[in-house]
């Protein structure tokens, strides 16, 4: 019996590559809806299409542009993004495992666990504590992981304050935005359209998110009213933290599987579904095989960060120049965030200019 805690896309697409295996699955969700609370910008590259083809109902829009805004300075970049509903697309993944023989217990909260084999579950249908027999535990569960806390393997953990509301506002809705600068300190700023009149608006930030929030938000439209909060932890990659602790496994934001550049975490969490897939299957270390397969990508997403967080406005009006050229654009529309390996060696020979940056990170 394998237990999985948490239903977002982690979770679900971990239980459905296990249950194809032929493995027992439950996956427990503490909320009564599957994708509920929103807090996500949904927002991903086309390489989630390597691992699953989306429904068109899961999908609000489909973007060829990207507006990347410093101090003095803006560019316009093709490329291939997906806005998803992340309360459909979580549903739909859900439904993915269910079709291959998962469980999913809805209403049911994580409390601890019972001795190895044995967890405690709050069931809130019934207001009961019930105590499940399973082999294995993963923790699914979220930046504020119980799984994780309760199997001390909560250290070291970092968190962005990620605020994110829906505003009306009228925008290019074949395009997203970016926006980076002193006004966005270590981190930044998105405007992503939803639908016609509406889009999602966050910034992420480690202190006062609440301040730097709203003067993006009255910069950007004007106005300081939301239609509705879509707010959450982003977690900062951390190549020491334990994902596996005997029985016990972390995925997802849990394990902080997340690119420090740009707060994503969906398709690092699919991928680490496979590797810790692999890993129950054949018996093999998943801390080991996680950091073999996804860790120097994660970390270089992490040297990125590190530097970019140094940056002065005048060295982001410095790259977005360089970016603006022709021969940087064609990098950018081929190789995308999620292959980040590539997209830096392929930068760096078509402009070694981009090496002047590297000065920033030692510095």
């Amino acid at each position: 019996m394998i237990t999985i805690v948490g239903a977002g896309p982690a979770g679900s697409y971990l239980a459905y590559l296990l249950a194809k295996q032929g493995k027992e699955v439950t996956i427990l969700e503490e909320h009564k809806t599957i994708g509920a609370p929103v807090q996500c910008t949904g927002i991903v590259t086309h390489s989630i299409e390597n691992f699953f083809r989306l429904k068109n109902n899961v999908i609000a829009k489909r973007l060829d542009k990207v507006i990347v805004v410093s101090k003095n300075n803006r560019i316009t970049a093709n490329v291939d993004e997906i806005v998803m509903w992340r309360d459909k697309f979580d549903r739909y993944v859900a439904e993915m495992a269910e079709d291959e023989g998962a469980d999913i217990l809805l209403s049911h909260k994580f409390i601890g666990f019972d001795g190895s084999n044995a967890i405690k579950v709050k069931d809130a249908k019934n207001n009961k504590i019930k105590n499940i027999k399973t082999g294995i535990v993963v923790g699914a569960d979220g930046p504020y992981s119980a799984v994780a806390k309760a199997a001390g393997m909560n250290s070291n953990s970092r968190h962005y304050i990620g605020m994110q509301a829906k505003v009306n506002l009228e925008m290019d809705t074949t395009a997203f935005e970016t926006h980076f600068g002193g006004d966005f300190p270590d981190f930044f700023g998105w405007v992503v359209p939803e639908s016609e009149g509406i889009a999602r608006l966050g910034i992420g930030c480690f202190e006062n998110a609440q301040g730097h929030f709203y003067k993006f938000l009255k910069s950007r439209t004007g106005k300081k009213d939301v239609i509705c909060w879509e707010s959450g932890l982003i977690p900062l990659y951390n190549s020491k933290k334990a994902i596996q602790k005997g029985n016990v496994y972390l995925i997802g934001d849990a394990a902080a599987q997340v690119k420090a550049t740009t707060g994503g975490g969906i398709i690092p969490s699919l991928k680490a579904a496979q590797t810790l897939c692999g890993c129950i299957i054949n018996n093999k270390d998943y801390n080991e095989e996680f950091r073999r397969q996804s860790g120097r990508e994660l970390r270089l997403h992490l040297r990125i960060r590190n530097m970019l967080n140094k940056f002065s406005d005048r060295d982001y009006d410095k790259l977005l120049s360089l970016m603006s050229q022709e021969k940087v654009r064609k990098i950018l529309k081929k190789y995308d965030r999620d292959t980040p390996i590539p997209l830096v060696t392929n930068l760096l020979i078509k402009e070694p200019r981009f090496l002047y940056f590297l000065k920033v990170l030692f510095s």
